[in-house]
C-alpha cells in the first residue's frame, strides 16, 4: 500500500515536466495499428484472431481453466 501511495505522489509532483515530454514523442494523431504499421487491416483482425484463439487453446491444454464451485 505504501509503494501506490509513493508512485501516485511522484506521478502527481512529476507531472507538469514529464508529462509533456512523454505527450511530443507519443503523439502520432488518429491512428490505428494497420496505419501504424502500414499493413492490410484484415491481416491484422486475422492475426490478431490466430493469437486469441492459440492462446485459448494453449490454456485449454494447459487445463488452466476456472474450476467448478461445487467441486
Amino acid at each position: 500500500m505504501f509503494g501506490f501511495l509513493v508512485g501516485a505522489v511522484l506521478f502527481g509532483l512529476t507531472y507538469q515536466q514529464v508529462f509533456p515530454k512523454i505527450s511530443a514523442l507519443a503523439n502520432v494523431g488518429n491512428v490505428v495499428m494497420p496505419q501504424l504499421w502500414n499493413l492490410n487491416p484484415y491481416l491484422v483482425v486475422i492475426l490478431f484472431a490466430l493469437i486469441s484463439f492459440l492462446l485459448f487453446y494453449l490454456i485449454d491444454r494447459a487445463g488452466m481453466q476456472r474450476k467448478e464451485k461445487n467441486q
